[in-house]
């Protein structure tokens, strides 16, 4: 059985950075309770339990949350198909609650902008040239070990290498956190990458990642 690369709340240099896809997001805004299957409930659950444990870090200042503005696009896709679908969502009061939530996450108020000792918990990234290049790369990798991903999903990885190489983040403070399994275990194939969790598979449940 494979190492568990752990995760550790509080560092004592610098912080956890996180670069989620669409899917990982989105679920935080959704209702388990409500989910159209058992399945669909315990993997929003699992990613909950995730966002529990990374809301904290955010409040206690120990993490940043990088997100490409394609799947912050994406996600707001996912919450609108949920509820348009019929499923996800009871009424339209419940879909614009939590569309509003999503709203609140990923946007700062100018007032907050302005303000010398802001704290920036959400940072969404742009689709430059230099993720393009490497998003290029990335996808003859995966071509070769037969691994079906989009051009959104290698986006994700191609940021993560991005804040690496232009920011200086040390590669043991990056993580990918990912709902899409071929991604997951597609990356494993790129050494330069830093590690991508998928919350709803068994070994990378918060329980057996998340340490003090």
């Amino acid at each position: 059985m494979a190492k568990i690369r752990k995760i550790h709340r509080s560092l004592k240099e610098g912080r956890n950075y996180y670069v989620i896809d669409a899917n990982f997001l989105s679920n935080k805004y959704l209702d388990p309770k409500i989910a159209p299957s058992i399945k669909d409930k315990k993997q929003i659950e699992k990613c909950q339990d995730w966002w529990k444990e990374i809301d904290k870090q955010l409040k206690n200042d120990d993490a940043r949350i990088y997100i490409p503005d394609l799947c912050i696009a994406e996600a707001f896709k996912t919450l609108a198909k949920k509820y348009y679908s019929g499923t996800g969502f009871i009424n339209a009061a419940s879909y614009n609650y939590r569309r509003k939530k999503l709203i609140k996450d990923i946007t700062i108020p100018a007032g907050d902008l302005q303000n010398f000792n802001r704290k920036i918990k959400y940072h969404d990234i742009s689709t430059s040239r230099d993720l393009i290049i490497a998003v290029d790369r990335f996808f003859e990798i995966f071509i070769k070990n037969r691994h079906n991903v989009s051009v959104i999903d290698l986006i994700i990885l191609a940021t993560a290498k991005y804040l690496m190489d232009f920011f200086d983040l040390p590669k043991n403070h990056v993580h990918i956190i990912t709902c899409d399994k071929p991604l997951r275990t597609g990356s494993k194939k790129v050494q330069e990458l830093p590690h991508v969790y998928d919350p709803t598979e068994q070994e990378d449940e918060i329980s057996k990642v998340f340490i003090d």
